[in-house]
């Protein structure tokens, strides 16, 4: 009687589980013309076979379409199930794609300085610090996420870029070379900072500056969040006589007018944000250690670590809170060239409120926050046309308050320069602009810590 009884009980928990999940019967996909399945595939956290649980089933889905967003190849991506068979709880699910552009043959019409503020009233937007040319763009070349970049440029900056991201291999299509080459001519060329600004040479006879770059990269996806990868680059750089002898002695050090070495890098990156660009919920981190001076480490000997690390935190579907800390840190003490000094003020390493100014040294850390509101999350339709197409671009605008505190650590290059070796802080508000889910554009108006009020103009593409 008794095993009679462990028998029913058993029974009903085997089919009140049952009740509780539903088990993938297939996965259907719609709209990738020029993208293979297995791209979309291995966004998935989950294949046919799995069980999922009812309860928590839109938010998984939710969850998978955000991870195939940020492949950057799509503009629009819906998970529905397609079938439910109720008496088994089998799914057919159906993952519909709106394929973004992926050729771009683009003029190149590109401003030289650092950002668009700095070109435009300590330069007085001057036509002649721009750079022109033509740039080549396929995003999904073979349909395997693999990208390739050609630039031809002429102007300020002549340059000749080439960017390529292979096809990935393995039994689990996990593994991926990279590969890039770089060079580019100045006649204009930074060669020093002075109150916190650089300071420029030109020539008209010469280049001041010359640099040559080939970059090999193995990279891996570990899991569908994590990710590594080692890089090993060679560089070539060359500056004019004038900048090595009179300006900057200290540009390569020791009256230099050449470097020449590799370098090795280990990147170590997880990623479990919703969008990578306008990010809402999730957390990232990133470690890199960068040795530079392998063979030759008479041009330079630097070995530095950084970390990363993001939080997001969403309060509702239109309010939001976002935290990043970021560090660096030089192992090797020496004294460095000044060109390979940089800290903060390039790239995406900047103080918002801090545009116009550049920040050396060895070590630095800064924490960034903003508080992010968004007032319209829809589509804008070209002439009109009201359904998802191609004529429909997702658009997302939103207001977001920010501020940010940083120190750089500047042992070296310290003369009439102000900013590194304190605490710097700034606030302020934004506009911001989602494109396609690709293409973000801030307008910011920030005040610093000297009382520096301003407005900014940032512009980031996933690609």
């Amino acid at each position: 009687m008794k095993r009679l009884v462990n028998i029913a009980l058993f029974s009903i928990l085997t089919f009140t589980i049952q009740a509780q999940v539903v088990y993938v019967d297939s996965i259907l996909y719609d709209g990738n013309v020029k993208t293979q399945n297995y791209i979309i595939r291995r966004e998935l956290s989950f294949t046919e076979g799995d069980s999922l649980p009812i309860q928590y089933l839109q938010t998984i889905l939710l969850e998978n379409r955000s991870r195939i967003l940020n492949t950057g190849l799509f503009k629009e991506v819906e998970i529905n199930v397609k079938n439910w068979n109720t008496q088994n709880n089998r799914i057919s699910l159906m993952i519909k794609v709106q394929e973004a552009w992926y050729i771009f043959p683009v003029p190149v019409f590109d401003l030289a300085d650092r950002n668009f503020n700095v070109w435009w009233n300590e330069f007085n937007g001057s036509l002649k610090r721009v750079n022109y040319g033509i740039k080549f763009t396929h995003n999904n070349l073979t349909g395997q996420q693999d990208a390739l970049k050609l630039t031809l440029q002429l102007g300020y900056s002549p340059r000749l870029n080439l960017d390529y991201s292979w096809p990935f291999f393995g039994k689990q299509r996990s593994w991926r070379f990279k590969t890039e080459f770089l060079y580019t001519q100045n006649k204009e060329s930074y060669y020093k900072t002075e109150y916190d600004k650089l300071v420029f040479y030109r020539t008209e006879t010469n280049y001041a500056l010359q640099r040559l770059r080939m970059v090999t990269s193995l990279e891996h996806r570990t899991t569908l969040q994590l990710f590594q990868s080692i890089s090993l680059e060679y560089n070539y750089n060359k500056t004019a006589d004038q900048i090595r002898n009179e300006l900057n002695p200290d540009f390569f050090l020791g009256n230099k007018g050449r470097q020449d070495y590799f370098a090795l890098r280990y990147r170590f990156t997880y990623d479990n944000r919703d969008l990578k660009y306008y990010p809402s919920r999730g957390v990232s981190a990133e470690f890199v250690i960068n040795k530079e001076g392998l063979a030759n480490e008479i041009d330079l000997n630097t070995l530095t670590a950084s970390i990363q690390m993001d939080q997001y935190f969403p309060w509702s579907a239109k309010h939001n809170t976002g935290i990043m800390l970021k560090a660096r840190g030089s192992i090797i003490r020496d004294k460095i060239p000044y060109y390979n000094s940089k800290a903060l003020g390039f790239g995406e390493n900047y103080i918002k409120g801090y545009e116009y100014y550049v920040l050396d040294g060895m070590d630095y850390l800064f924490l960034k926050f903003r508080e992010r509101f968004i007032f319209y999350n829809g589509k804008f339709n070209f002439r009109g046309n009201k359904k998802i197409g191609v004529n429909a671009m997702p658009l997302k605008l939103s207001t977001s308050l920010h501020a940010s505190t940083a120190y750089v650590n500047n042992i070296y290059y310290t003369v009439n320069n102000q900013l590194t070796n304190r605490w710097l802080y700034s606030a302020g508000v934004s506009l911001e602009c989602l494109l396609s889910n690709t293409s973000l554009v801030q307008m910011d108006c920030s005040i610093n810590h000297r009382k520096e009020l301003g407005f900014y103009l940032h512009f980031r593409d996933q690609f």
